[in-house]
């Protein structure tokens, strides 16, 4: 049986390392924001694990291998001192801690936020009211905690904004006046672009192909706006987009199409949008009335249709082509929504509703009916975070951090419900490459353990 592994490791796999080992690197889970996991999430809510650090605010979560990533505040903003809130590393399958960082401060600084973890590095900065502070980002070694490097500019994006990855590891942060391209090696700017955000957060950017999509201020409304994510430059925009203030951020699914929810709490012109990019020109495809929201995260299903929220606080699924109601849910109860969405590999949907007194997290099926729900008072923007073997994360306040996991399998490497060559091609390549996403045994280290544990469960068939 190991010598079948051992051809697998000769195999050139025409399939993406990073996109098989399932890590949810940024809001919106990657580069594209568009909310998609390759894997089933869980079946009910059943506990994994719970606990950790006590937090006042619930912050996303971030993951990458075995390591989740998130900030516990312990005072509310402006801080007193560099201590009150860490950047916190703990097991995605145990929930151990496995390191805290206290991120520089000065006067002023209200609150350490993590950009995202690319690569074995963790980004995290320092943020102000709004774009009211500037600070230097932070590299840190995902496995210690140690920094790496401090960039040499100085950034004014926060925790709503988003930073999304270049294929390489770069990080992009798009904040209210500037995108900066930030070396993912030394810290050093590749490039600098001026934008026009029309408030100073949720401003962020969402990555495809070689641009980087995001929603600026113009005469009469909004556009979108696709800037080369080479150099920077400033390609061309979409139709306007009629409404005065946007808080939420493009999602580019898979296929390029661009998704925007412009809402500002006026239903004359809160309206979501799909909009088509040909190469050297954007056009609408289509447009539907929305819901007001802030800070949210949409998401795409396996066919390409999306989810978004329809007028009456419902979520809906919608055909891409044009828009066709496909399924929609009944109304979701919230003080206040800022809704945040993940769908799985079986186009499941789960589902923060943001709000603070009544906040909720669900799990829907793709028809939109209600699987479960879990009450996480002051949800904010703690969840959805997905990681490996269809890991679900939900961070709220005070020690209320839930991970949520079938149990699958762990032969069925790609979590197709199969055991067979597929997984050897994937767990072949993982292994040759170094992978956190081979490392079978969860130690934190891809190595000779991890082949013979994987090897010793396809040879008992799970």
């Amino acid at each position: 049986m190991r010598s079948m592994i051992a051809s697998a490791l000769a195999l050139n796999v025409a399939l993406s390392a990073g996109a098989l080992a399932q890590d949810w690197t940024n809001n919106g889970g990657n580069a594209g924001r568009d909310g998609r996991t390759t894997q089933p999430g869980p079946d009910a809510a059943t506990q994994l694990w719970a606990g950790g650090r006590t937090s006042v605010i619930a912050w996303q979560p971030v993951i990458e291998g075995s390591r989740v990533f998130m900030v516990r505040q312990t005072g509310f903003p402006p801080e007193a001192n560099s201590d009150k809130s860490p950047v916190v590393c703990m097991n995605l399958d145990t929930g151990q801690e496995i390191w805290s960082r206290n991120i520089p401060w000065l006067n002023g600084d209200w609150t350490t936020w993590i950009a995202g973890v690319s690569n074995g590095k963790v980004f995290v900065s320092r943020s102000g009211n709004g774009a009211s502070v500037k600070a230097k980002l932070h590299a840190l070694d995902a496995a210690t905690g140690a920094t790496l490097w401090s960039s040499v500019d100085l950034i004014d994006a926060g925790p709503y904004d988003g930073v999304v990855f270049a294929p390489n590891g770069d990080p992009v942060i798009a904040s209210f006046t500037k995108i900066w391209r930030i070396n993912a090696g030394n810290g050093t700017t590749v490039w600098t672009a001026s934008r026009v955000g029309s408030v100073s957060g949720n401003c962020g950017g969402a990555i495809h192909a070689d641009a980087i999509y995001v929603a600026d201020a113009v005469p009469g409304g909004h556009a979108i706006k696709k800037f080369n994510l080479t150099t920077g430059t400033l390609m061309y925009q979409s139709p306007t987009l009629t409404g005065f203030t946007i808080q939420n951020t493009p999602m580019v699914a898979p296929d390029g199409t661009i998704y925007l929810s412009r809402v500002q709490n006026n239903t004359s012109v809160d309206f979501f949008y799909a909009i088509d990019d040909n190469g050297t020109s954007m056009s609408v495809r289509w447009s539907v009335p929305a819901q007001w929201t802030t800070e949210s995260e949409f998401a795409v299903a396996s066919d390409g249709s999306v989810f978004m929220m329809d007028p009456g606080n419902k979520i809906a699924r919608r055909r891409a082509t044009d828009g066709g109601l496909i399924a929609t849910s009944a109304a979701i109860p919230a003080d206040f929504s800022q809704p945040r969405m993940a769908v799985d590999s079986l186009d499941r949907l789960y589902f923060s509703n943001g709000a603070f007194a009544n906040g909720r997290f669900y799990s829907f099926n793709p028809d939109l009916s209600e699987r479960w729900s879990v009450a996480v008072t002051n949800i904010n923007i703690g969840a959805p975070a997905f990681g490996r073997d269809g890991t679900l994360l939900v961070a709220g306040t005070s020690t209320n951090i839930k991970a949520y996991r079938t149990p699958r399998c762990p032969a069925d490497f790609n979590h197709d419900g199969f055991v067979n060559a597929l997984d050897y091609d994937l767990f072949a390549e993982l292994f040759e490459a170094g992978d956190i996403g081979a490392d079978f045994n969860n130690d934190g280290f891809t190595n000779a353990l991890d082949y013979d544990d994987f090897a010793e469960h396809f040879e008992a068939g799970c």
